[in-house]
């Protein structure tokens, strides 16, 4: 009788409902996070450049600038995922930003005096090789 069983499990696992719903919800569960890469992600980078650029370059101001809180913009600049409400508040305060650059770093809806502004920041900020303080008094 123990073998019946066991022969019969064997067979079910790989084909079992549970085990198939199991690997659906596993796999969307990743897209709900992080990008890969963290601080580094592209958007991140971009998020960071755009804050930069703006007329607002410290992040408290930036948000107060936008109306949010400073732990959202702070999870959006350490890799994860910008919201759609998010992308309408950006893309309403800051016209020379699209939602196309912003997503997905599609340059072609940007002006050229935007690039040239942004490109020195992009460099700067996806240097993995420079240091980051940490608080203000660490860079002396």
């Amino acid at each position: 009788m123990t073998s019946a069983i066991s022969n019969y499990l064997k067979l079910q696992g790989p084909n079992s409902f549970v085990t198939k719903e199991f690997e659906f919800k596993a796999e969307f569960l990743s897209m709900a996070g992080k990008e890969t890469g963290g601080r580094f992600a592209k958007t991140a980078i971009r998020m960071r450049a755009i804050r930069r650029a703006s007329a607002y370059p410290t992040p408290e101001a930036f948000c107060k600038f936008l109306g949010i809180t400073r732990s959202r913009l702070s999870n959006v600049e350490n890799g994860f995922v910008i919201s759609r409400g998010l992308q309408d508040i950006i893309v309403s305060k800051l016209p020379w930003i699209s939602r196309s650059y912003l997503v997905d770093g599609d340059e072609d809806a940007l002006t050229g005096f935007t690039l040239q502004k942004l490109a020195p920041l992009l460099i700067e900020e996806s240097d993995t090789t420079a240091p980051r303080s940490r608080s203000k008094g660490a860079a002396r």
